[in-house]
């Protein structure tokens, strides 16, 4: 049975305004404070992580980035800028290099994002994402007067997913 109305929406649940999607339609901008870990792990486990065709990059092959993310992101309309609950999430992804007949790409292998919205764009993108907690230390000013931007700041970050801690960071700015 129809309505006789067509339904719009770039993204499900699609009704006759398309107010009630849960994405808006591109194009989407985005900013935000990332904090990336950087690491070299044996070549095999990243191996194990790449589908055919792909293969380890030639270069550099157990490079791996971890990067958590605090994301503002926003469509054409700029609307979510005055309701920023409706666009501000948090993501943190594990990146890879990788292979593919010659050229060397970065591949993500895993990613996890905490908002409803955050995952279906996702979906829609091809990204292997899935529901987690992902908290960053933000850049701040100490009491005493300096930033944490230089030596001796510290930052910290932590994933988890199902209630599991997956992955966590502290790094000390040298």
């Amino acid at each position: 049975m129809t309505s006789g109305h067509a339904t719009q929406g770039f993204f499900f649940p699609r009704t006759a305004t398309g107010q009630a999607s849960i994405i808006p339609n591109p194009p989407w901008y985005y900013s935000g404070d990332l904090l990336t870990v950087e690491y070299r792990t044996d070549p095999a486990r990243v191996a194990e992580l790449l589908p055919a065709p792909l293969e380890l990059a030639p270069e550099d092959p157990g490079a791996v980035a971890l990067i958590w993310a605090d994301w503002q992101s926003c469509s054409g309309s700029r609307a979510e800028l005055l309701d920023p609950v409706r666009s501000q999430y948090k993501e943190a992804f594990v990146v890879v290099r990788c292979s593919y007949k010659g050229e060397t790409y970065s591949k993500v292998v895993y990613i996890w994002v905490d908002k409803d919205f955050a995952m279906a764009r996702g979906i829609h993108q091809g990204y292997p994402k899935r529901m987690g907690s992902m908290w960053q230390t933000r850049p701040m000013w100490s009491t005493f007067g300096g930033p944490v931007l230089g030596p001796g700041g510290v930052f910290g970050a932590t994933i988890a997913a199902n209630d599991r801690r997956l992955a966590e960071a502290v790094l000390t700015i040298t």
